[in-house]
């Protein structure tokens, strides 16, 4: 008798699984090896090498045209696409594509990619190409070179934002960085001359701190010395905005509702929560870093003794249309009451510093309701650490390990 062969049912069922996974596997290495996608990664990489190489030759142009050029300096800006790109990049790297033309500028030598493509900046990482707005992932400047007081570091967790100003040129306006929610610090930078770190008791003060008998509190948990980052660095970050109140979380960001009716010891622990990393710690503001910024804002040509002109005081000397000055108002209200890209140093509300003298803590900056001439950004309050006061708040400085 004879018998048909075949295959059995369960064989069958194997055979189909063993398609389906090998399927899914060949489906899984297309998506990751997209030929399109890499394609477009060569090509961008291909066209970054070859304006390297047209960068590093006119960096050596014009040093052999100029002997006191500085490469360090040599800063161009974005090209529009239109014209003979004289001015901008396209006058120093001559293939640079239109697209690309917007895409990068030459900062201290270096070509730098200034874009909003994430895939595009990851392209770059590894490439002798800095990428601004990039999260850093690990303490470093954003040129790559040693971090100074005109060249600062990038903390991890952070991106240096442009936001207006063109850096490093005008890296004394303040530098701003961001982290990934939003929170943003500006850079004070400390180069020892103009702007010292140090305690100054020569500004106004009021009721016991005029003895200058003031000490600190305790510093955030692994942070031995507020001096180390300054020897280090050349500087401190500082909270843009006064601490902001985000559903009971502490926050660094525009139109924020300014966190008052807050303690002391609250906004001390509150302020010490925000970063808790093994490379950045947060803190709340010390007195020798509010004197230390008064120092470089007064350097840069704003009275720290008479804050009107900057500062949402009752007598503020803003321009008309600046509505709501002599009122509480929320973390980064107007552009006139800010200075070196940090707002509400004077006025708006009191913050809390971590200052001591005898049983009580020190606030500083005044509040709207008092006049900018009598009680300026500089001024020192004295605040039992238990009073609770809609217009008391304070602000973040960090601490770079």
């Amino acid at each position: 008798m004879s018998r048909k062969k075949g295959i059995s049912l369960i064989v069958l069922v194997i055979t189909i699984i063993v398609i389906i996974i090998l399927a899914g596997a060949v489906i899984l290495s297309l998506a990751n090896n997209n030929p399109i996608e890499s394609a477009n990664e060569a090509m961008f990489k291909s066209n970054i090498s070859e304006y390297n190489s047209e960068l590093a030759l006119a960096v050596s142009d014009e040093y052999l045209k100029n002997s006191s050029f500085e490469p360090s300096t040599f800063n161009v800006g974005v090209w529009d696409g239109t014209g003979d790109g004289t001015g901008t990049i396209k006058e120093y790297i001559t293939s640079i594509t239109p697209e690309d033309g917007a895409k990068f500028v030459i900062q201290n030598s270096k070509l730098v990619y200034v874009g909003e493509d994430n895939t595009e900046r990851f392209w770059v990482t590894g490439m002798e190409v800095v990428a601004v707005n990039v999260i850093a992932t690990e303490n470093s400047t954003v040129n790559g070179q040693a971090a100074t007081y005109q060249n600062p570091i990038i903390p991890t967790g952070f991106k240096a934002i442009n936001d207006g100003t063109v850096w490093p040129t005008d890296w004394n306006t303040g530098l701003v960085i961001e982290d990934a929610s939003g929170n943003q610090f500006v850079w004070v930078p400390v180069d020892g001359e103009n702007v010292s770190y140090a305690k100054n008791f020569t500004y106004p003060t009021n009721y016991g701190a005029t003895s200058l008998n003031t000490t600190d509190d305790e510093l955030p948990d692994e942070v031995t010395s507020e001096t180390n980052q300054i020897t280090k660095y050349g500087g401190f970050y500082i909270a843009r905005y006064e601490a902001g109140n985000s559903s009971n979380i502490l926050v660094s960001k525009k139109n924020a509702t300014v966190w008052s009716n807050i303690s002391y010891d609250n906004a001390k622990l509150n302020s010490e929560l925000m970063y808790t990393t093994s490379e950045v710690k947060s803190g709340i503001i010390t007195g020798t870093q509010w004197d230390t910024t008064m120092e470089w804002i007064n350097d840069s040509g704003k009275s720290v003794i008479d804050s009107r002109t900057w500062g949402n005081h009752s007598n503020s000397l803003n321009p008309a249309d600046v509505v709501g000055y002599g009122s509480r108002q929320v973390a980064g209200y107007s552009e006139y009451w800010k200075s070196n890209n940090i707002y509400d140093l004077a006025g708006n509300v009191w913050e809390w510093t971590n200052e001591i003298y005898s049983s009580y803590r020190i606030c500083r900056g005044d509040d709207f309701a008092f006049g900018g001439n009598e009680v300026p950004a500089s001024f020192r309050d004295n605040h039992l650490p238990n009073d609770v006061d809609s217009d008391i708040s304070t602000r973040i400085v960090l601490y770079i390990l």
